[in-house]
């Protein structure tokens, strides 16, 4: 038999097998997070989609200050004559909110728009930013300053909508007399416009992430934010300020907050806007966040690595794949820098006509498991459960007992698993045969995807733009997506020791030939 081991983070290796895998981190809510139960990893709604401080989602790729400004927008954009005034009262309006001296300033870095660069050499673990709390915008601060308090209190509104709000007031407030309002340099250095998916079209999303995992999840965000505007304008009808609130730009408060939105891990997880640090840009390869330091009643980013004055300091959104970074922020790397973060989501669903079905349901339910379950397939590393939940939905049992029995070794404590080699040998079939399924789902071929890369020219840029490249960066995420698919259909069809191939290849090589 197979024996599965689960780590404490739900990491699944196989006695016999040397090497550890270790399992993407999961937690983080923008857009898709996964749940530990029983061993699998389940997808939570997009409706939770609030990131951590760990897995940081700031979203500066968004800062798009070259986009020109729109006709009757009513606030100057980033393109020029309109940047050096709002660098210029942004930096204003921080030092007056007690922004201490920092150790890194506001340039224009190119494509991604503005970053923070170092104004001296920075070693590993320098404090690059430090932002008082007066400057961050929480739930207590928007009680304070919004017209709208006494509602989001009555109601008890979800920090999320009421950051949304706020947000949309203030830009009101802005368009109608900026000296009136104290968050206008702020509201001022906002883009109007991200790329995340919230900004596409319903036929942008079908098409583009046609066969995608990625298009249930895009589908599933554009509702729910539909949704939360609706419910906000109809609890806000009578207000005095209603009027603020329209559709267009509660959808552009939320698309904003999906991309720089954080939770504060060590302020009691207090959701936050942060500004200063919102001009960070991300790089796969960075593997440090910003967080609450008690010590300093402050927020703070130290550098993992060396910066010399004048480079572009990052920081880490966390573990995103290229499909999550699409879809939040905007953007996607041009190239894998780090393939190995790379994923792509597996759904695997009982078989309604499966003449155990019903039972097969009920022992699933047992153990804090659905009818259909989703798994995150990486280059190499293998989720934890999958082999099990898809050898109990493969495998004929020939009596009511039967199915119990098997639900007790597959999904039983984690020390007493064990797959028969018959019930694996199904359960792979089926992974492969959804492999296939996934795969002919795509629009297009690698070959067409490939060829568009290449005609856009973008794969010699740090960043796949989706403002202005979102044929394109959709391009990349279907060819690393299929790449992942690719390469579990092959390796799990294989005899032998399979599960080694999977975490001893070379996840580059998996990726782009």
């Amino acid at each position: 038999v197979l024996k599965m081991t689960y780590g404490s983070n739900g990491d699944v290796g196989s006695s016999g097998v040397a090497s550890k895998i270790v399992g993407n981190r999961c937690g983080f809510r923008s857009p898709m997070i996964y749940r530990k139960s029983a061993g699998v990893m389940k997808m939570i709604s997009a409706k939770d989609m609030i990131p951590s401080s760990e897995q940081l989602s700031l979203e500066s790729r968004s800062n798009m200050w070259r986009v020109q400004a729109k006709k009757g927008a009513g606030i100057a954009k980033k393109s020029e004559p309109y940047a050096d005034e709002i660098k210029r009262d942004f930096l204003k309006w921080l030092t007056n909110r007690g922004l201490p001296e920092q150790n890194v300033e506001l340039q224009y870095v190119g494509a991604a728009g503005w970053g923070l660069v170092a104004k001296k050499p920075l070693r590993r673990g320098d404090r690059a930013i430090e932002i008082p709390k007066d400057i961050l915008i929480t739930r207590e601060r928007i009680l304070k300053d919004s017209k709208f308090a006494n509602l989001m209190s009555t109601k008890n509104l979800p920090d999320y909508w009421m950051l949304a709000i706020f947000l949309v007031e203030q830009y009101g407030m802005t368009q109608e007399n900026p000296s009136s309002c104290s968050y206008a340099p702020y509201i001022r250095s906002l883009p109007d416009q991200t790329g995340n998916v919230l900004e596409w079209t319903g036929r942008e999303v079908g098409d583009l992430l046609k066969g995608s995992p990625m298009e249930r999840l895009a589908y599933q965000m554009i509702t729910d934010v539909k949704n939360a505007v609706q419910e906000i304008q109809k609890m806000a009808k009578g207000h005095p300020s209603a009027y603020y609130l329209s559709e267009q730009r509660l959808r552009w408060a939320f698309g904003l907050l999906v991309s720089r939105v954080v939770r504060l891990t060590s302020l009691n997880g207090e959701l936050a806007l942060i500004p200063w640090a919102d001009m960070l840009n991300h790089r796969t390869d960075v593997e440090t966040f910003i967080d609450w330091n008690t010590n300093a009643n402050a927020v703070v980013f130290e550098t993992d690595r060396e910066y010399a004055a004048g480079e572009e300091v990052f920081v880490s959104y966390g573990p995103r794949s290229s499909g999550d970074l699409l879809l939040t922020y905007g953007f996607v790397p041009s190239t894998a820098t780090n393939p190995e973060i790379e994923k792509v989501d597996l759904r695997l669903v009982l078989d309604g006509y499966d003449p155990y079905a019903s039972p097969k349901k009920e022992a699933l339910k047992k153990y804090g498991l659905d009818s259909a379950w989703t798994f995150p397939l990486q280059l190499n590393r293998f989720p934890a459960g999958l082999i099990e939940y898809a050898s109990f939905l493969a495998f004929r049992p020939r009596s009511d007992d039967e199915v119990d029995f098997y639900a007790q070794q597959l999904f039983g404590p984690a020390d007493q698993r064990i797959i028969p080699p018959q019930m694996s040998q199904v359960g792979r079939e089926l992974i492969q045969q959804e492999c296939f399924n996934a795969l002919s789902r795509y629009r297009g071929t690698v070959e067409s995807d490939r060829l568009l890369l290449e005609e856009q020219e973008v794969l010699n840029q740090d960043s796949i733009m989706s403002q202005d490249k979102r044929p394109a960066a959709a391009a990349a995420v279907r060819l690393r997506e299929r790449a992942i698919l690719r390469k579990t259909r092959d390796v799990i069809g294989k005899t032998g020791n399979w599960f080694t191939d999977i975490i001893r290849s070379n996840p580059v090589a998996d990726l782009f030939t």
